[in-house]
């Protein structure tokens, strides 16, 4: 007589949904610093985040339909301001931080990506990417009409950072706004850290190394931090001593999107897809320790073991394969167990599928 062997591990239906934990995840981007030093936001699988500066467990601000990126903190601390694309393009939105209603202030045809706040926390200034390919405009946090930055110069602005005397840095070429991860560039379209005062009309050029000069960030003192590959081709955090460019940083894998928060104490970047802060004083980083916490889709699936439950069978004409029922539902499977195969009978009564009580 020949024996038949069928080792069946049936998954039918459902699991609970359970609490995922990640620590330290890849991928966390576009941090910020609330102005006191002591949250971080950031943008996770297309949501924000806060955690505190000290590391620890992250808790969900927003879980939109899109991706949120970009959030920026008053100067007050009184609102979050960021950037989502709901409706297929980025425009710019703000809530309190505290939490609250989430209101839109721009609704063009183009992506408005925010770059940051006024001083007086009344301002936003955002890259809009129609204009010249994309240029700098300002809404107030009301709403309302934005209105062009520079009229007919600096045709390809981008990264605007305003200092605590009004004066306007940023970014003019397509080196800093479409091609940021493109290493060890040298030529005539090297991004340089440049300023421009709206009310004095004076411009002012920082830096003038023929690689990448980008990203400033500048705090309530006026002092600019700043991301160049000046010294070893990688990005690295820079500021302005006596006027004179400073490296701050020596980190053998770039950095990208420094920002500083409004007291100038810490300033925080991502750093091989996770999230790092310098501390000013003592010139040290270190990367942040994030735990993310969320709820898993909810399954319908549970494990079932049929041994024993195994209630009958039929093996087909050619020794093959074995039909079975288990729980009243119908499997097939080899002769020597090496598939399993929950078979799926149509309800043709409309009554709905009974439960199989034998099998030939």
């Amino acid at each position: 007589m020949k024996k038949i062997f069928c080792a069946v591990a049936v998954a039918l239906t459902s699991t609970a949904a359970a609490t995922f934990a990640q620590n330290e995840p890849y991928f966390a981007a576009y941090p910020a610093l609330t102005p006191d030093n002591q949250t971080v936001i950031f943008s996770y699988e297309g949501h924000l985040w806060n955690v505190a500066a000290t590391g620890g467990s992250a808790n969900r601000i927003t879980a939109m339909a899109g991706d949120e990126i970009n959030p920026k903190v008053s100067p007050d601390g009184k609102w979050l301001a960021f950037s989502y694309n709901q409706f297929g393009n980025y425009d710019v939105y703000v809530m309190p931080l505290s939490g609250g209603a989430v209101k839109q202030l721009t609704y063009n045809d183009a992506p408005d990506e925010l770059d940051g706040w006024g001083w007086d926390s009344k301002t936003l200034y955002f890259t809009y990417g129609r204009y010249n390919n994309y240029s700098n405009y300002k809404v107030a946090v009301n709403g309302g009409m934005a209105n062009r930055l520079f009229g007919n110069y600096f045709n390809t602005t981008h990264n605007i950072t305003e200092s605590p005397t009004g004066e306007l840095f940023f970014n003019d070429t397509w080196e800093s706004k479409n091609f940021v991860n493109r290493k060890r560039y040298k030529g005539a379209f090297n991004p340089d850290i440049q300023s421009y005062n709206p009310t004095t009309k004076s411009y002012k050029q920082y830096t003038d190394y023929i690689g990448k000069d980008l990203w400033a960030t500048i705090d309530k003192k006026g002092s600019v931090y700043f991301i160049s590959d000046e010294a070893n081709e990688e990005y690295n955090l820079y500021t302005f001593l006596n006027e004179k460019k400073t490296k701050l940083t020596s980190f053998i894998s770039s950095i990208k999107r420094s920002f500083v928060s409004a007291s100038g104490n810490k300033i925080v970047f991502e750093k091989d897809y996770q999230l790092n802060l310098y501390d000013v004083a003592s010139k040290k980083s270190e990367k942040i320790a994030i735990n993310i916490f969320r709820n898993n889709v909810l399954e319908k699936s549970q494990e079932f073991d049929v041994k024993g439950t195994i209630s009958a069978f039929d093996l087909s004409p050619d020794g093959n394969k074995l039909a079975f029922i288990s729980r009243g539902e119908v499997f097939v499977c080899d002769a020597e167990g090496k598939y399993v195969r929950k078979m799926k009978p149509q309800d043709t009564s409309g009554s709905g599928v009974e439960r199989a009580l034998e099998v030939k």
